[in-house]
């Protein structure tokens, strides 16, 4: 039976749609996003407190924070991306989904090589025209994942070597061989896991290779072996978790109020949870681009 943790709520704060969570270990804050609302958002870690919020206003969704190398910040704005520089500065880069259908940039993450991988969510229309792509800091765009429902979570091995995804109305969580070289789009996607208590949402790899997963609906994080077995659950109070983050041994998730109507909710509902894991997690690689260098691309 898997081992059965619990998390407790770590800020009076409710939020619509919170994502994305990490550590920025220079900085000594825990960054997230609240999708619709275009926020990024900054905490700081009190014992098993989050106090101190503060943010920045992007004036579109926002479905992914990464941490940049010259101590900014990247941000998967609604159909291109932002920078934030240390200043506090907001930059836009370039639209990158020409579509002209209603979409957006969703969940992502920095790859070991410092490039930005980040997939689509339909707003409306036909489903499974998603895809996951990979944008490095000289602009250059790939695709590595097509025909997906609703992109979302994404991490990588300790190695590097593997890639890991979300589709999350599939309730598929894949791997597929990953490193510094072109990526093999000819190679399938493998299933890892299939079968979970909620909908797959965000993700995060932990120094051991596991792999912990946001269970939108299901009300818990799971923590997955890499063959698929569940090893242990986080149970929280609030029915839609959606990410996962390390600081140090302690795991920050975030929470939605979205879809919920007023009837629907419980009080913790859109809360942060921590929850002391005992183990530590990949520290988040961080993007290769400059968010100072220019105020028309990131």
């Amino acid at each position: 039976m898997a081992h059965e943790l619990r998390g407790v709520e770590a800020a009076p704060e409710r939020y619509d749609l919170a994502e994305g969570v990490l550590f920025d270990d220079r900085a000594g804050l825990v960054r997230f996003v609240d999708i619709r609302e275009g926020r990024v958002l900054s905490a700081r870690l009190d014992g098993d407190r989050l106090v101190g919020t503060t943010e920045v206003r992007v004036r579109e969704t926002v479905g992914a924070v990464a941490l940049a190398e010259d101590g900014g910040l990247l941000v998967a704005a609604a159909r291109r991306l932002a920078t934030i520089s240390p200043d506090g500065d907001l930059a836009f880069g370039p639209e990158l989904l020409t579509d002209e259908r209603p979409m957006r940039f969703n969940d992502g993450g920095v790859d070991p090589q410092g490039r930005f991988v980040v997939g689509t969510l339909s707003l409306s229309g036909p489903v499974g025209l998603e895809r996951l792509l990979r944008v490095s800091a000289d602009g250059c765009v790939e695709t590595l994942r097509e025909g997906i429902q609703l992109s979302n979570g994404v991490g990588w091995s300790p190695d590097g070597a593997t890639i890991y995804h979300v589709d999350t109305p599939t309730k598929t969580l894949s791997s597929h061989s990953y490193g510094p070289a072109g990526f093999d789009a000819d190679e399938p996607w493998v299933p890892v896991v299939t079968e979970f208590p909620g909908f797959p949402d965000g993700l995060r790899v932990d120094a051991e290779g596991m792999l912990w997963v946001a269970q939108f609906s299901g009300g818990c994080v799971v923590r997955y072996a890499p063959d698929g077995r569940e090893v242990a659950r986080v149970l929280v109070d609030a029915q839609q978790p959606t990410c996962v983050g390390f600081v140090g041994e302690q795991l920050v998730i975030t929470s939605a109020i979205e879809h919920l109507t007023p009837e629907e909710r419980v009080p913790a509902d859109g809360a942060l949870f921590l929850a002391d894991v005992g183990v530590a997690g990949v520290a988040p690689h961080r993007w290769s681009g400059s968010t100072v260098a220019s105020k028309e691309t990131p």
